[in-house]
C-alpha cells in the first residue's frame, strides 16, 4: 500500500549545472545527499516532504530522465519575475488564469518545464 510521496528524480547529464540552476537561480533549499554535490542531491522547501531529487545518470549508469514539468508557488509572482530576470533568465509572460493563478513558465538547463504560480 502506498503511504506517501517521496521525491521526484531527475537523471542529468549535467547534474552539477542543474543543481546550480535549482539552488542559485530559483533558490530551492539544499536539503541533503545521498552520495555527494553532484549526485544524489535532493531541493525542496521542508525536511520530510517532497522534494526534487537530482542524480548524474552517467554515475548511475541510467539514461537522462524525459522532460517533466514542475510546478513551484510564489506570495508576489511580480518580485519572482523581477528577482529571476536580474539573474538573467528567460521567461514567458505571465498569464491569469480563470482557475486562479497567475503564472510565469521558464525552462532548466535539461529543457524541464519550470511553472511559477501565485494563486490568485
Amino acid at each position: 500500500m502506498i503511504t506517501g510521496y517521496y521525491c521526484t528524480n531527475i537523471f542529468s547529464e549535467q547534474a552539477k549545472e542543474l543543481i546550480a540552476f535549482y539552488t542559485q537561480m530559483l533558490e530551492i533549499p539544499f536539503i541533503k545527499t545521498d552520495d555527494d554535490n553532484s549526485n544524489g542531491v535532493y531541493l525542496g522547501f521542508m525536511e520530510n516532504a517532497p522534494t526534487l531529487c537530482i542524480w548524474d545518470c552517467k554515475k548511475c549508469g541510467v539514461e537522462p530522465t524525459g522532460r517533466q514539468s514542475f510546478v513551484f508557488q510564489t506570495e508576489t509572482l511580480d518580485l519572482t519575475i523581477k528577482s529571476l530576470k536580474k539573474k538573467g533568465l528567460s521567461l514567458s509572460d505571465a498569464v491569469r488564469y480563470d482557475w486562479g493563478t497567475y503564472e510565469v513558465r521558464l525552462s532548466d538547463i535539461d529543457g524541464n518545464e519550470i511553472v511559477i504560480a501565485e494563486f490568485v
